[in-house]
């Protein structure tokens, strides 16, 4: 095994000891920025010119091989040939009192040597670096396919059963995508973009790929299974509430390993909060976790499912808490009134928002661009939507104001009739899920 490593693994979640850990990275070296000498030897000397740490995939240890594999055949030269170069100038400088020598026209062995050594180091190379490319970009023919779409500023990842991860966490405000993956499984993505170029990129597996509008792009990887020391999900439903992560129980206890998803194309304002993580367990957990996704996550509650698409879908350009944004808040805008729109006031219904869901060009609100893609939702997101719209806005009539799947039913008032309507949930940022 090579001793080498690539740049890259200096940031690698892969290096830390918990959690998605490219940003304790981060913060480990913003907090020691003073360039003590055991950063200095421990993360920048070793961590740059020898392999300390491997990369997820065994094609990203390939890319690490050939990456530092270069350097040194560079640096080795490089320092070879200047030492030589500084020995023969000092050796024959020109001296006072003694007639430079004539130079020698033609050297025949010397110039077939220093032409055919590093044509042989060259041709190594290529010839590792096609075959490595190659390996990349061809996927095995048993590769599980999904369905990955980029938009601004999100990704949606679709499943072999159509279903999609109800599973987010938070990068910074923001919740982002948690996609579950099988360690020793070949994966290709099938990747396209909704509006504009985008790139998928996974640090620890050293792989990028652009995504397009109109055509499909494909890239695949093979992670590797979670170490022995890999962390393990919440073993009780309270565990799970206690670090604030969704409890899925056919997953109890089991080890996993988080990386990064950046995208790696300037994609426009929020292009930097653009991430994702990917969470690799082992084949019969992921198994698993397909059939609670499938389920829709164990939520069945409409206001729950709305709630759960926005942090998914619709949380990097719209709030809740009434704060501007790259489109409108949410907050207080079902059925509110002076809704404007560049064709004139609209009420804001469940007919508008399906609309502005399916065709967010047909009327744009005042004030903001025209940046919202079509989205394609199930039915189901969509009244999920509606009825997370209707429970944060007080301009919601109080027949339509939907009641928590969990309230207990109110008991007839004492003269008979009808018992009044819930009070209207107040709204709350999206609350993190692990």
């Amino acid at each position: 095994m090579t001793i080498l490593t690539s740049l890259t693994s200096l940031f690698s979640p892969a290096n830390a000891p918990t959690g998605l850990t490219s940003m304790t990275s981060f913060q480990t070296l913003g907090e020691r920025a003073g360039f003590l000498p055991d950063i200095v030897y421990e993360n920048m000397i070793t961590r740059w010119f020898f392999r300390t740490t491997e990369a997820a995939t065994q094609s990203g240890d390939h890319s690490d091989d050939m990456f530092i594999w270069l350097w040194w055949f560079g640096v080795i030269w490089f320092v070879g040939l200047m030492g030589l170069m500084i020995y023969w100038v000092i050796k024959y400088r020109r001296r006072p009192g003694k007639i430079a020598p004539v130079s020698t026209a033609h050297n025949t062995p010397l110039e077939v040597a220093w032409t055919v050594i590093p044509t042989l180091f060259l041709i190594y190379i290529f010839f590792q670096g096609f075959f490595g490319y190659m390996d990349k970009i061809v996927s095995p023919g048993n590769a599980i396919e999904m369905k990955l779409t980029g938009y601004k500023w999100n990704w949606t990842l679709v499943y072999p059963n159509g279903a999609e991860s109800p599973v987010s966490t938070t990068l910074g405000a923001k919740p982002i995508m948690v996609f579950y993956m099988p360690a020793e499984t070949p994966i290709r993505l099938r990747m396209n973009s909704s509006d504009v170029m985008h790139a998928f990129w996974v640090p620890d597996f050293r792989i990028k790929a652009d995504l397009l509008p109109n055509r499909y792009t494909n890239i695949w990887f093979n992670a590797k299974a979670p170490g022995p020391d890999a962390k393990t999900l919440a073993k009780t439903k309270e565990e799970a509430e206690a670090r604030g992560d969704m409890w899925i129980e056919a997953l109890a206890g089991a080890p996993y390993t988080d990386h990064w998803v950046f995208c790696a194309e300037y994609c426009g304002d929020e292009h930097s909060e653009m991430a994702a993580v990917i969470r690799v367990v082992s084949d019969n957990h992921w198994r698993a976790f397909l059939e609670f996704a499938a389920d829709g996550g164990g939520v069945t509650d409409p206001v729950k499912i709305g709630q759960r698409v926005f942090q998914q879908k619709c949380a990097s350009c719209h709030s809740v808490d009434g704060s501007m944004n790259t489109g409108p808040t949410w907050k207080d805008l079902y059925n509110k009134p002076g809704h404007r729109t560049n064709k004139g006031d609209v009420a804001v219904t469940p007919d508008y928002i399906r609309e502005s869901i399916a065709v967010p060009a047909a009327q744009i609100v005042e004030g903001y661009a025209n940046n919202m893609p079509a989205f394609v939702l199930k039915d189901k997101q969509i009244e999920g939507i509606i009825a997370y719209m209707r429970s944060i806005s007080v301009h919601t009539p109080e027949g339509e104001r939907p009641v928590p799947a969990d309230a207990a039913p109110a008991a007839p008032a004492s003269d008979g009739t009808a018992p009044a309507a819930p009070a209207a949930p107040q709204p709350e940022a999206p609350k993190p899920q692990g």
